[in-house]
């Protein structure tokens, strides 16, 4: 057997190998082709929305969460992959969020912030994004995540995004709930108990 045919056979062992936990078809789990990490995630996003009237009828702004994990040779760090997007068709190149903009995930009354660390995506184990990019304008995000803060938003019943921008916060909310996947990509990775 030639390196290449071992190396694939292993890699195809390493994909196919059951979980702990049993989340069927909610999660996903695959080898990022650019930094060799091992990724697992939820495969439907928690997107929030909020409506923009203000710029045309039926447009909004989006932002998904999904949860994932990225496991580097038994290093395991969690975040909230995702996209920032719109509706609107921006011909000017407005961003959707100003730079200045605070994210911040409200659960149960619970501020929890949002520092975008896409930038250094790569570094962190993500070089191929997790997600499918919703449109083509759509902004990557990645953020760090605790998985007691992923049980807690699993658990919530109160979900909210707050977007502050020079002291002004408008809200985001619900608009597709996958919180269901979430609470079975935790209980696949056994974080569903602290």
């Amino acid at each position: 057997m030639n390196a290449t045919v071992a190396c694939a056979t292993l890699v195809t062992s390493v994909i196919l190998l059951p979980a702990k936990g049993d989340a069927g078809d909610a999660v996903r789990h695959y080898l990022d082709d650019k930094t060799a990490a091992s990724i697992t995630l939820a495969r439907e996003a928690i997107v929030f929305a909020r409506e923009r009237t203000d710029l045309a009828v039926n447009a909004r702004d989006y932002l998904s969460l999904t949860a994932i994990e990225v496991n580097r040779t038994g290093e395991r760090s969690y975040y909230w992959s995702g996209y920032i997007w719109s509706t609107i068709d921006r011909r000017d190149g407005a961003p959707v969020l100003e730079p200045a903009a605070q994210l911040m995930l409200v659960a149960d009354g619970r501020p929890i912030h949002l520092i975008d660390e896409q930038d250094k995506s790569r570094m962190l184990g993500v070089g191929t994004p997790p997600t499918p990019v919703p449109v083509r304008s759509a902004r990557p995000v990645l953020y760090r995540v605790e998985p007691e803060i992923l049980r807690y938003v699993a658990d919530s019943t109160d979900l909210s995004v707050l977007v502050v921008t020079a002291g002004i916060s408008e809200s985001l909310t619900p608009w597709r709930d996958g919180r269901r996947e979430l609470l079975a990509f935790l209980r696949y990775l056994e974080l569903d108990a602290p």
